[in-house]
């Protein structure tokens, strides 16, 4: 009865996935739930009981890195609230802020749980160093986070979201940077598009946890993120001063409350 309870959940959850988000988000949540290093059987209604939301919460916004269109415009994402939807087990009711060039603006919406995944085994510490998980894994959520229709330039995120998870062996569910000392770190991987409420055209935009994810040529670091010379000037000029060149200035305008 049980799996045939977890094979109706996520059948239902495919077919609804597959009619709301972008064609992009679609391909990254089937490559995802293909990688080998999870386990196949669909452990959503399981988790259900857990809070996720502080995961989406905990990363200092200057490591919280996305772009918009096809030249990668740099795109500022902060997530400032988040919390269980009290009437819908698996929703989340969202709120923060989004910001190109400077015009920052506000947004609300939700993130609604499709797929939860156990690894098949948990990571290895520092030199072989135990950790403190007993059980690892990932969600993959869709968002749909709306800016004010009334505002210039506003319109609609809509895509999916990857989040790495552990528990640990009292139960309580983390944020997982247990191999943060890897290169390519990287977590809360949003894959997605922005539609304009005044043209309707869309535009690719992702963001995620110190990398961003399809990100292109964009990327060109090996251990950690780096913008390309041939979009330094969209948007990225004050990260490659602040992180590459060391430049303290430049470091205090990208650790800056942009959002307040």
């Amino acid at each position: 009865m049980f799996a045939m309870k977890v094979k109706v959940v996520a059948a239902v959850a495919a077919l609804v996935v597959g009619s709301t988000v972008p064609p992009e988000s679609e391909q990254y949540r089937k490559q995802v739930l293909a990688d080998n290093a999870l386990r196949p059987a669909e452990q959503l209604s399981r988790y259900h009981r857990y809070d996720f939301s502080p995961l989406w919460l905990k990363t200092p916004n200057e490591n919280v890195l996305g772009f918009i269109g096809q030249g990668y415009q740099r795109l500022r994402i902060k997530l400032l609230t988040a919390c269980p939807d009290p009437q819908q087990p698996g929703r989340y009711l969202v709120a923060g802020k989004s910001k190109v060039n400077e015009t920052p603006l506000p947004f609300e919406g939700t993130f609604r749980l499709l797929h939860v995944r156990e690894a098949a085994a948990l990571p290895a510490g520092l030199d072989g160093a135990p950790v403190p998980a007993v059980k690892a894994g990932i969600l993959l959520a869709e968002y749909e986070l709306k800016e004010p229709a009334g505002q210039r330039n506003a319109g609609v995120f809509r895509g999916v979201l990857r989040t790495n998870w552990y528990l640990d062996r009292h139960g309580k569910m983390h944020y997982d940077d247990l191999r943060k000392h890897a290169g390519a770190f990287s977590n809360n991987q949003a894959v997605g598009t922005w539609q304009s409420y005044k043209t309707r055209r869309t535009k690719p935009c992702n963001w995620g946890d110190y990398r961003i994810p399809a990100a292109g040529d964009l990327d060109q670091g090996a251990g950690e993120f780096s913008p390309s010379d041939n979009y330094v000037a969209n948007g990225w000029q004050s990260y490659g001063q602040a992180w590459v060149e060391n430049d303290a200035a430049a470091r205090q305008k990208e650790r800056a409350q942009w959002w307040k």
